[in-house]
């Protein structure tokens, strides 16, 4: 005849059980957390080009809003994504609707009345050109592509920057678009693939 077990023993049996579940159950949690996320859907933005523009949600500043934008999105773009190549950091992206006016001034022309005459060329094909002391843009470089930078063009800090990675303004036009860029000094040289990468994200053509 088997011994009747105590309730001292049944107790213990039972809290064992119950420490056991729980441990596997905490196992189970702990890898559905460990999961990678699921990657999200791509967003389509449709306002504010003829052409809808889908672009990963990870790009996106505000995801929720960007969807109904009619006057801008804003975007922080990596550029190993936007070049192809191998370049830590974000390059910054605000766009809106280009304004339907003339082509303005090229930004040698229209930042030349604060420029000295010294010009020295760069990495990347770049030349560059220092602002007068007591202009408003003392303190600034002004990088110039081809001559007087109508493909491109950017003003970058000379000193500490408060932001690094938003140390050089660059403002550019693809297609119907008018883009406001910010991005480190040190992505400089790469100005190039980078543009091409936004003519690709942002042109005309599918």
């Amino acid at each position: 005849m088997s011994r009747p077990v105590s309730a001292d023993r049944r107790l213990m049996l039972a809290a064992a059980l119950g420490l056991a579940g729980s441990l596997g159950l905490t196992g189970i949690v702990a890898a559905w957390l460990a999961r990678p996320p699921a990657p999200a859907s791509p967003v389509v933005v449709s306002a504010l080009t003829p052409r809808p523009l889908v672009l990963p949600a990870a790009w996106l500043v505000r995801p929720g809003a960007a969807e109904a934008a009619h006057e801008r999105i804003d975007l922080a773009i990596p550029w190993t994504e936007l070049t192809g190549t191998v370049l830590p950091g974000l390059m910054r992206v605000t766009a809106t609707r280009a304004p339907e006016t003339e082509a303005p001034l090229s930004p040698a022309r229209r930042y030349a009345r604060f420029l000295t005459a010294e010009a020295q060329p760069t990495a990347g094909g770049l030349m560059r050109r220092r602002f007068r002391a007591g202009t408003p843009f003392e303190g600034e470089d002004l990088y110039l592509a081809e001559g007087e930078g109508s493909r491109f063009a950017a003003r970058c800090t000379t000193g500490r920057a408060p932001e690094p990675d938003a140390a050089c303004l660059s403002e550019i036009r693809v297609g119907s678009l008018a883009l406001r860029l910010r991005f480190s000094a040190e992505r400089l040289p790469a100005w190039s693939a980078g543009l091409a990468g936004l003519e690709r994200v942002f042109g005309p053509d599918p």
